[in-house]
């Protein structure tokens, strides 16, 4: 099986938010209440390095992409979750 490209597809989310190694290393850290460091950041998005599991999760939530996603299992960037609330909400307003 083939490496997941973890790395591009965290170098191109974060450019398409306009953020900076350093603003976005602040955000989680504050937001997740974790330590991580541009250089830990540099080195996933050079695949020298994947963030474990639980980094990947909070990594997916804060993007707003599924984890599946960030890994390049699917092109589909919306978490299933949400998938299956926004079909709900059209069942919903069908009735």
């Amino acid at each position: 099986m083939e490496k997941a490209n973890i790395g591009k597809t965290l170098k191109m989310l974060r450019e398409e938010r306009d953020l900076t190694m350093d603003m976005l290393v602040v955000d989680l850290n504050q937001r997740y209440q974790i330590e991580i460091n541009k250089s830990q950041l540099s080195r996933w998005e050079r695949n020298e390095n994947d963030p474990s599991l639980a980094l990947a999760v909070k990594l997916a939530d804060y993007y707003g992409v599924s984890v599946d996603f960030l890994l390049g299992l699917t092109s589909v960037r919306i978490p299933s979750r949400l998938l299956a609330y926004n079909s709900l909400l059209r069942k919903g307003a069908k009735k």
